[in-house]
């Protein structure tokens, strides 16, 4: 994107999301595409209605998101959020754990500089961000090494918080949900960045953390804890609010 004038930017910016929207209505059912690596079975590609249903809302704010940043003078910006948000897609069609790892990481790294693409004032925030969203990173990969060193399998599939790993893998995913108390790297963040990069930072990481708790951990007693934690957080939040 910025090796491309304005005309074939705003081409490729309206075209590309229209392009993975068709593709990721056409994934088919099961693993669709595997590959051999050290021995274990990669799954870069796999889908099913959850995939294409997250993939869908993805691929519309990515046009959405381009189209409102058509004018973003900050061409580096606008490439990093399409590496953002092309490895949001990557995660809600990975087949396995290590294929979300990797996918995971492009997005911290995509996210990260469309936050710190805002000029010097961003660059605090971004390093914060950067450092909290790669601690996340360390913490997933922790659990799904632990998780193939006592299964065997890479596979990401529903899974019991039954061992100390896969409670890794669970709290690594957590902490991009940005659910309390685990949230203050967020909000300091995000407004820092520019008027285009926030429509991307509001619409990939935390609804990617969701989808893997959907995908990895559905039923999570935990998660239940979580959520009224949110709700209950959110509403004293609120009644301590005074705008007078």
């Amino acid at each position: 994107l910025p090796l491309l004038n304005a005309q074939l930017r705003a081409a490729v910016i309206a075209i590309a999301p229209l392009i993975t929207l068709a593709l990721v209505w056409n994934v088919p059912d099961g693993n669709v595409l595997t590959i051999s690596w050290l021995g274990y079975e990669l799954v870069p590609l796999a889908g099913d209605n959850l995939s294409r249903m997250f993939g869908t809302v993805f691929a519309i704010m990515a046009l959405i998101g381009g189209i409102f940043a058509l004018n973003q003078a900050r061409v580096v910006e606008l490439a990093a959020a399409f590496v953002y948000a092309g490895s949001a897609v990557g995660v809600v069609f990975a087949g396995d754990l290590i294929t979300v790892f990797v996918f995971w990481e492009l997005m911290a790294i995509g996210s990260t500089l469309v936050i710190m693409s805002n000029g010097d004032e961003a660059f605090g925030p971004g390093m914060r961000y950067a450092v909290i969203h790669f601690f996340g990173g360390v913490v997933l990969m922790a659990g799904i090494a632990g998780e193939i060193a006592t299964t065997g399998s890479i596979a990401f599939h529903p899974m019991q918080t039954d061992s100390v790993f896969r409670w890794l893998i669970l709290f690594g995913f957590v902490i991009n949900t940005g659910a309390p108390p685990l949230h203050p790297w967020l909000p300091d963040a995000y407004p820092k960045s520019s008027w285009s990069g926030m429509v991307f930072l509001s619409a990939f990481t935390t609804k990617t953390a969701v989808y893997t708790l959907i995908r990895g951990f559905p039923g999570a007693e935990v998660l239940i804890w979580v959520g009224l934690f949110m709700i209950f957080y959110g509403l004293i939040y609120a009644l301590n609010e005074n705008d007078t």
